[in-house]
């Protein structure tokens, strides 16, 4: 079933009196296609047409619809929540490898899920949280960062830069930026303002990772 299948299904047992325009729209297809959408589901038995007055028709969902729904909407639920356990078990494995290596503590640049399924990953390496940090409002990040992520305050570049000044062994800390490649490449951009974090600090970018090792 096509993503826009599965769509109709679930906009037609919702809102079993909307028209075929009305259902394009919030689709946000063309009319044609959704015609013929309506036409397969009806052919294969998980939606049944019922005129009305007019030319009005009412679309409902079929029991055989319904558990059609039912099934594949608990199927891509399973499919996240095996994404989610395994890139926090690719994280986890790629943390203690760094471990392994010298880095002691990590810094987190991101506020996002898979900046949570890091910091789980944290949790379960040898590796201490550092920080959390972000790069604050950008031209293409209008939203302010967040004061707090998971209980703990989240830095700007420059409150970091002044952090990492403090401490002996910086060498020891990476920056795992869990943000996208355009927002990977404002990070390294920003940061290139604060010598003690760029000469010292390596950043990872885990969607790489992630890329290079998830089949």
């Amino acid at each position: 079933m096509s993503q826009h299948e599965l769509k109709t299904l679930l906009e037609i047992k919702d809102n079993p009196s909307l028209s075929q325009r009305s259902l394009s729209h919030r689709l946000n297809i063309s009319l044609g296609l959704t015609n013929a959408i309506l036409q397969n589901l009806i052919h294969r038995g998980w939606v049944k047409a019922q005129k009305l007055t007019g030319r009005k028709i009412l679309y409902l969902i079929t029991p055989k619809g319904m558990a059609r729904v039912t099934n594949l909407v608990y199927d891509r639920f399973r499919e996240t929540q095996h994404y989610y356990q395994y890139t926090k078990e690719l994280i986890t494995s790629h943390l203690i490898d760094l471990y392994n290596q010298g880095t002691r503590r990590a810094t987190i640049y991101g506020t996002n899920q898979l900046s949570e399924i890091t910091y789980l990953s944290l949790l379960d390496s040898p590796l201490r949280l550092h920080s959390i940090i972000t790069a604050g409002s950008t031209a293409t990040t209008t939203t302010p960062p967040k004061k707090k992520f998971l209980g703990h305050e989240v830095l700007t570049l420059s409150d970091f830069s002044q952090k990492i000044s403090e401490i002996p062994n910086p060498e020891n800390l990476i920056i795992l930026s869990t943000v996208s490649y355009e927002e990977n490449k404002i990070l390294n951009a920003e940061i290139k303002k604060y010598e003690s974090i760029c000469q010292k600090i390596k950043i990872i970018n885990l969607e790489d990772v992630l890329k290079n090792n998830i089949q």
